[in-house]
């Protein structure tokens, strides 16, 4: 029987549908949610850059902190489409509950409820802990998290560019 779903390593040539993918998934999950002026002024080619520069760093390229970031892609093994991607890596943040954050986890609409976030997560992150920051509002992504064992800790923050606020989730504990 075939995977619905092949996770694997960005490789050379994927900036371009990844960065499409990136947009449309931001477009579709932030509208309502955050400023919708940041939203429509969202270009592509910058996008495209700024993957092109990400993967040729390595998929588990090596932070200037001294951490491993790891990054996986979900394609639609029927049709070749990418459908989401997911980042890890040492946490971005001054005080961090935990070394390891979810950085990213994107997923176009049309392959929410397939299972592909969680195998997503699975071959970035593990069972390790970790936290994350997600969009007050964004409350699918939170029960989503809340699935895998994350909880909210009570850290906020607001982003000022996207104009929303944001909360922290934690999974404090390996599963």
């Amino acid at each position: 029987m075939t995977a619905q779903f092949v996770i694997r390593p960005f490789r050379v040539g994927d900036a371009a549908e990844v960065a499409a993918l990136h947009l449309q998934v931001w477009r579709d999950t932030y509208a309502g949610m955050c400023s919708q002026d940041y939203l429509d002024a969202m270009q592509l080619q910058p996008r495209i850059a700024g993957w092109e520069a990400r993967i040729a760093a390595g998929a588990d390229a090596v932070a200037p902190d001294g951490t491993v970031r790891r990054a996986r892609l979900a394609v639609h093994a029927p049709t070749g489409r990418f459908a989401g991607f997911c980042s890890v890596g040492g946490g971005r943040d001054d005080e961090r509950p935990v070394e390891q954050e979810l950085m990213a986890l994107n997923v176009l609409a049309q392959f929410h409820g397939t299972g592909v976030a969680q195998q997503l997560v699975e071959q970035t992150l593990g069972g390790a802990a970790a936290y994350l920051w997600v969009v007050r509002e964004n409350t699918r992504a939170q029960a989503f998290y809340r699935k895998l064992g994350f909880v909210v800790d009570g850290a906020t923050k607001r982003d000022e560019e996207l104009e929303c606020d944001e909360i922290r989730m934690l999974r404090a504990t390996a599963r």
